[in-house]
């Protein structure tokens, strides 16, 4: 079974694929993840492919190769929001999995042994996904360009030419599908690993070194440097952005700075705002949810990194469609229009995965803390307080985080595109049955804030979250059951 240098690889994996139902729970969400991660990068790949003989498509998004690197750009924005719900799916199970590496350690297995276990782990139902990911591309690829009736049957036919919705004709270049492939196992097994960069593997447990105390300035100086550009943007010199790539290198460093800043600062206004709370509270769940808080605030910034991130992005998206709407609004091209719907599909799925790794996390939270909770309502705690508490935990520190995120999306795009826009509109009347020629006059307009998108986008990710975080409550009572309070 083992050599001098350590255990087989063999003893190794099969050590790795070995658990309970959380262990299989774990790996299951985790080739999922992979799963959706690996056939959005294959559709961009697929993009990536489109050639001048391919086609047609449904949108101009897909036909107009120039189009091309904003789709693929965004496909792949997805992917890495999909891996980061892979990343926090790797603390599911984890206090009956940290019994499990516990025994490994005092069994004789070095860290390193350890940690090569998690990898494989996570590796292994990456590569699962994947390659079902794969196989399903292949799949309907093949039904829905080559299909049964001869002719070809089209994925999404909506036009008289048969267009194709989706790239489905095309089939990525054979490195594309091999660097995808790879790509997702390899990033998942990264996550995996990164998360228990703070985890001493130890025979008597896996002791976890957390932070109390999250900075403050630093998040808050980066906020400012990336709100700051974005809004004022009107004010840096052109000089600065002459050429396109260097237009988009700013907007881009801008705008991750602006990102970095409020995913960093969610725990310490977790911190703060749990500090203000306990001072004030009046209720018992609000005040085990504000200790809670203060105790672990990273907690809260783990939930809402990525519901932070996709809720700036989608104000700012709707900022930019309210300018390009406007000074479109005389074109009977429906391009834009179009296009903006669809950007509003891929923010909702954005939000939804950054809300489903937000219901790992709480799930996780509560059976993490079940001896806690255990010894809460065995001291005569309602369970029903708790459950308040749980919420509350979630939830408000995802409101003032989400509020700025939506309010500074909102403003970068009007600091980016300006808050007015000039429209042309017909200086004489226009001649009965459009015959004649039409004067237009310049006017310049002020460009609407979309505010019922901006509360769709912020309203909705907060009820998301309110609504997953229901969901974890499922964990409660099995994790308040006295039974817990023995000894592991």
């Amino acid at each position: 079974m083992t050599s001098a240098r350590g255990p087989r690889f063999a003893s190794l994996l099969r050590l790795a694929l070995r658990g309970g139902r959380a262990d299989a729970l774990r790996i299951v969400l985790t080739a999922v993840g992979s799963a959706f991660a690996s056939f959005v990068l294959l559709l961009a790949a697929a993009v990536i492919s489109i050639g001048p003989h391919d086609g047609p498509y449904t949108t101009k998004l897909l036909s107009e190769p120039g189009l091309h690197p904003g789709v693929v750009v965004a496909m792949i924005a997805i992917s890495a929001l999909s891996l980061s719900f892979v990343g926090q799916c790797s603390r599911v199970g984890a206090p009956a999995r940290d019994r499990r590496l516990a025994a490994m350690r005092m069994a004789g297995g070095t860290p390193r042994d350890v940690r090569t276990v998690l990898a494989l782990e996570v590796c292994c139902a990456a590569a699962l996904g994947s390659v079902v990911a794969a196989s399903a591309y292949l799949v309907i690829h093949r039904w829905f360009s080559t299909g049964g009736s001869g002719r070809g049957f089209q994925m999404g036919e909506q036009t008289a030419d048969h267009a194709h919705l989706l790239p489905t004709d095309v089939l990525p270049h054979p490195v594309l599908l091999v660097m995808v492939l790879l790509a997702v196992p390899a990033g998942a097994s990264l996550l995996g690993l990164l998360a228990l960069r703070r985890t001493a593997l130890t025979p008597f447990g896996v002791i976890r070194r957390v932070i109390h105390r999250p900075p403050a300035i630093a998040p808050v100086i980066v906020f400012l440097i990336g709100a700051i550009g974005l809004i004022g943007w009107s004010a840096i010199p052109a000089r600065l952005y002459g050429s396109q790539g260097a237009f988009l290198l700013l907007i881009t460093a801008f705008f991750l700075c602006t990102g970095i800043g409020l995913v960093l600062g969610s725990a310490a206004c977790a911190l703060h705002l749990g500090r203000l709370g306990a001072a004030h509270a009046r209720r018992p769940a609000a005040l085990i949810a504000c200790r809670r808080m203060v105790a672990a605030p990273f907690t809260a910034s783990r939930a809402c990194a990525a519901v932070v991130v996709s809720v700036l992005i989608g104000a700012a998206a709707q900022g930019v469609r309210a300018d390009f709407l406007l000074r479109t609004a005389g074109n009977d091209d429906p391009f834009y229009a179009n296009a903006f719907d669809l950007v509003d599909v891929v923010l909702a799925v954005a939000i939804a995965i950054a809300v489903a790794g937000l219901l790992v996390v709480a799930a996780e939270g509560v059976v993490a803390r079940r001896r806690t909770l255990a010894a809460l309502v065995a001291s005569g705690v309602p369970r029903r307080t708790l459950a308040t508490a749980t919420l509350l935990e979630m939830v408000a520190p995802l409101v003032p985080t989400v509020l700025i995120a939506t309010t500074t999306g909102v403003l970068a795009a009007r600091g980016v595109y300006g808050s007015s826009a000039t429209v042309y509109v017909p200086s004489t009347p226009v001649p009965a049955g459009g015959a004649g020629q039409i004067d237009y006059r310049p006017v310049i307009e002020a460009i609407p804030v979309p505010w019922a998108a901006l509360a769709t986008v912020a309203g909705g990710a907060l009820l998301l979250a309110a609504a997953v975080t229901l969901v974890s409550l499922l964990f409660l009572r099995r994790s308040t059951d006295l039974a817990e309070l023995r000894a592991a």
